[in-house]
């Protein structure tokens, strides 16, 4: 991240936002990891970034009781708290806990005025999602002593942290690792694009849900979004599942045409998918969105992600924002 900073500016993270502790999106701690030099944690995601790159503002679903579907008190979870606790302490770090429907909480903070039509929304968090009306939002989990059955509980992918992105005409919507297909024989509010996709509409491009497992991107998911760019940060041989790739993919859900850009699409997954696998745009590699000024076009560019030179593989668009 250092190479791609301002080199006249001293490096800095604005605001970071963990949609979940989940440890491939906050980092294992399995005690062999460094110390930091700041106090008593290891470093490892998260907590590695902030080590090397101040970080100004961090949001998480919980702050600050972590009342509401309490994370387990593990070793990575206990590694998080004691950083959370080091760094407010300093006073190097202010921390926010998500509120979904609120678009005060991610706000530009050095030219706050280059960009007036910029506007960064907490669609759902926890057993919350926005109403589409102002910064209000309704509940839409069950009260957690009324849920008599262990596995109905919800999950802690389904209270991840997810937010929308506008700019002018452009749109850009990541929702950590929120499902859409519930658990056969589990209860249908456990689908939590439906709601999310009621609230924001057609986006133009989105971070397909949990890395394109299989119970994502339902059908009214798709339909409603109609994406242009879709982005899969895939990571494992499961990602993404081949149930996944042919709905994203399928011109029967909505008809318009669509580029499918997957961080790490292994050869054994390749393989397992068949001759569908070649109709992706990318199948490795950094994938970054870079907006025109105003909003009313966008580009994806590929970097090599084997190299920090992140050279540029490839250069999609203009693509025109809807």
């Amino acid at each position: 991240m250092q190479q791609l900073a301002d080199p006249s500016a001293q490096p800095r993270l604005d605001f970071a936002v963990l949609t979940h502790f989940h440890a491939d999106h906050m980092g294992r701690i399995d005690g062999n990891e460094p110390a930091s030099k700041f106090g008593d944690y290891k470093l490892r995601g998260i907590t590695e970034v902030a080590e090397e790159i101040p970080l100004a503002r961090l949001i998480d679903r919980g702050w600050p009781d972590y009342a509401y579907l309490p994370p387990p008190q593990d070793a990575m979870f206990q590694n998080y708290r004691n950083f959370v606790d080091v760094q407010t302490r300093a006073g190097r770090l202010q921390m926010m806990g998500a509120k979904a429907g609120s678009a005060s909480q991610l706000v530009p903070i050095r030219r706050p005025a280059a960009a007036p039509s910029f506007e960064a929304r907490i669609i759902a968090v926890n057993n919350h999602v926005w109403t589409g009306a102002g910064d209000t939002s309704r509940t839409r989990f069950p009260a957690l002593d009324t849920i008599t059955v262990p596995e109905d509980r919800p999950t802690e992918n389904m209270c991840s942290v997810t937010m929308r992105l506008k700019y002018g005409r452009f749109d850009y919507f990541t929702g950590g690792d929120m499902p859409g297909y519930p658990v056969p024989g589990a209860p249908a509010w456990h689908d939590v694009e439906t709601d999310v996709a009621k609230v924001i509409g057609p986006t133009d491009v989105h971070v397909v849900n949990h890395h394109g497992s299989i119970e994502e991107e339902n059908l009214f998911w798709l339909a409603t979004l109609k994406s242009r760019v879709m982005i899969v940060p895939a990571w494992a041989a499961t990602h993404p599942s081949p149930d996944v790739l042919k709905r994203i993919l399928s011109r029967r859900v909505y008809p318009d045409v669509r580029d499918i850009f997957i961080t790490v699409f292994r050869p054994e997954t390749q393989a397992a998918i068949g001759a569908r696998a070649t109709q992706v745009a990318s199948s490795h590699g950094h994938v970054v969105v870079r907006v025109e000024p105003g909003g009313a076009r966008y580009w994806v560019l590929v970097l090599d992600d084997t190299a920090e030179t992140y050279k540029i593989l490839s250069v999609h668009g203009p693509y025109a924002a809807e």
